[in-house]
């Protein structure tokens, strides 16, 4: 028996459309993406009934942002002008230690890091001095609890708290050009499709959305995080040809078993089935790991390039993460004030590692050894002196 699709994209536009109050999609080039990833939901996963509500209000959630963020950008016409200057970017292997630095980043009060909340709920501009931030605020906050973003098991292995930092490739979401889309949904197809989508449409609405949020609320730079930009070299260069860049380095034996962990959890989150992870899928996981690898080593190899890159050992972000810090900012030559140590410090001394639930992982359980994973990695743990785990 043919069931009844989980979304219907045409009713779903004229729905966006009818809350944004506005049809001005921006451009054309979220077209392809989402009818790509809805039709692969449909024809692929297998949700239940939760998974699905949760699934047609993150969808929606994102088209009418999109509208909402292209009718203020004529609604205010400064928010074009805003300038975009030497972003920070995190990025490593997933589960390297990233979102930890960059919490700690963003509690300088010199830095700007876009928080969940603000980037799930664009308008009007949030760093508006017109704009009352509770609505927005309270909106973020419905977002994470309805769609699961703070399920146990979420969050016992990564926290999506409403006020803190967010990953800005939950931003590039609104181009549906996103790698997080086949992690979180059983969709193949669009994930066969994904590698040869233009991803700088992706890094083009990010610099449309930090515009927004940028608008009235100076700060004197961004700090951006996500591991997917360990594969993302060229476009993020091509559309922030100063950004700034910090890469986290951890053992692939523990950070490759680490991220099944949180692909299990997304997953429930959004009512698919449990993944099939086995020795396979690591196998593959693992060449595209150190494809990715080589490549930033190659580029890296340039003088002029790898002045722009700076280098955080997970474990040394463990024991020392106000120097890891310090060692981040001596290098970009950003100042490490008083106040800022201060803050970090407190962050440190107040989210202590496994608050939520612990995180247990082993790559064993996936049918790989230790000795494979080595044996892979050889010519990464002796570029950057990585520890074994």
């Amino acid at each position: 028996m043919t069931r009844e699709p989980y979304l219907e994209l045409d009713r779903m536009l004229s729905e966006a459309e009818r809350l944004a109050g506005c049809d001005d999609w921006g451009d054309e080039e979220f077209r392809e993406p989402l009818r790509r990833f809805v039709d692969a939901l449909n024809a692929e996963s297998n949700l239940t009934p939760q998974g699905v509500e949760r699934t047609r209000s993150h969808v929606m959630k994102m088209l009418v942002g999109r509208l909402r963020l292209y009718r203020d950008r004529k609604a205010f016409p400064d928010i074009a002008r805003e300038e975009i200057r030497a972003p920070l970017f995190l990025t490593g292997h997933g589960r390297s230690g990233t979102s930890y630095l960059n919490a700690l980043m963003a509690c300088d009060p010199t830095s700007y890091a876009p928080l969940h909340w603000q980037i799930w709920t664009l308008s009007p501009p949030p760093g508006h001095p017109d704009t009352d931030n509770a609505p927005q605020r309270a909106a973020g906050e419905h977002f994470i609890r309805f769609e699961g973003w703070q399920d146990p098991d979420v969050r016992s292995k990564h926290d999506y708290s409403s006020e803190g930092a967010a990953e800005d490739t939950l931003i590039q979401d609104y181009s549906f050009i996103s790698r997080s889309i086949p992690f979180f949904w059983n969709t193949p197809s669009y994930g066969a499709w994904l590698p040869s989508a233009d991803f700088g449409a992706a890094f083009r609405i990010e610099r449309k959305v930090l515009q927004a949020l940028q608008h009235g609320l100076k700060r004197d730079r961004w700090v951006l995080k996500s591991p997917i930009h360990m594969g993302q070299f060229d476009q993020l260069f091509a559309e922030f040809p100063d950004a700034r860049i910090v890469v986290n380095h951890r053992d692939p034996a523990k950070s490759l078993a680490s991220i099944v962990g949180l692909l299990h959890a997304h997953r429930k989150q959004f009512g698919n089935p449990p993944p099939v992870v086995g020795r396979d899928f690591v196998l593959a996981s693992m060449e595209g790991a150190a494809a990715i690898t080589r490549d930033m080593i190659r580029r890296r190899k340039d003088a002029a390039v790898n002045r722009r890159f700076v280098d955080v050992l997970y474990l040394d972000l463990e024991n020392d993460p106000l120097g890891q810090v310090a060692k981040v900012y001596a290098h970009h030559g950003i100042v490490f004030t008083d106040e800022a140590r201060a803050r970090m410090a407190r962050y440190v001394a107040e989210n202590r590692k496994g608050q939520f639930g612990a995180h247990r992982y082993d790559i064993r359980e996936l049918g790989v050894s230790l000795e494979e994973v080595r044996e892979r990695f050889a010519f990464y743990y002796a570029e950057y002196g990585i520890p074994l785990e």
